[in-house]
């Protein structure tokens, strides 16, 4: 067996997971069609929000999200527990990451998860996909907005703090700007992350944990 330095195994190239696809969780969202899944990437990170009124009532505003994400598609696609696994992977990388950083790493190396992809963040007010850690040239780099949204389904980890699971997202690019072979981004499978109803007794600025996974998703090579 080789031993990989860093991740432990090789990094992904964007090969379309076609056993994973057909395992997408159930959702009312707008369907892929003819796209191919090409990432899953695990999520872990904050929901970042704001009460700048001084208002109590008010509802926080929402500055965007940074996470980091672990590859989980290379692993899934040919796992054949993965449809049962795939309901369980966020609420116990939250959990596990709430416990301390070193759980966090022993949950992703137990399962084979710890393969970083790159990171989700926001460019300005534009959700953006950097999956800079795999190699391809380019690398996938995704701009996208959201099309459409749906809560999350009853019995979705309610995060941390009791505080909800954020809703689940399409996301695509309609301006062209993505790179790598990638447009679309649903957010699926949300742990935490959701903000409280009012400003009461919040900072200014403040972040509520979570996870949630993406698939990642562009037109067929």
């Amino acid at each position: 067996m080789p031993s990989w330095p860093q991740y432990g195994r090789p990094t992904p190239r964007g090969v379309a997971l076609s056993n994973l696809a057909k395992k997408m969780p159930n959702n009312t969202l707008p369907s892929p069609g003819a796209l191919q899944l090409k990432f899953v990437g695990l999520g872990i990170g904050t929901q970042n929000y704001t009460c700048l009124t001084g208002n109590a009532t008010a509802e926080p505003g929402t500055t965007g999200a940074l996470a980091k994400l672990y590859d989980l598609g290379t692993v899934l696609n040919n796992d054949r527990m993965a449809e049962w696994k795939i309901g369980s992977i966020s609420a116990l990388a939250l959990s596990m990451k709430t416990q301390s950083p070193n759980k966090l790493n022993q949950y992703l190396q137990s399962q084979g998860y710890q393969q970083v992809l790159g990171d989700h963040f926001f460019t300005l007010t534009t959700p953006t996909f950097s999956l800079n850690k795999v190699k391809a040239n380019p690398f996938p780099l995704a701009f996208v907005a959201k099309k459409a949204e749906m809560d999350a389904p009853k019995g979705s980890c309610p995060g941390t703090k009791n505080e909800g699971a954020i809703k689940w997202l399409q996301l695509a690019d309609d301006k062209n700007l993505s790179q790598g072979g990638v447009n679309t981004v649903y957010r699926l499978e949300t742990a935490g992350g959701n903000k409280p109803a009012k400003c009461q007794g919040q900072p200014k600025t403040f972040e509520v944990p979570y996870a949630a996974q993406y698939w990642v998703y562009g037109p067929a090579a």
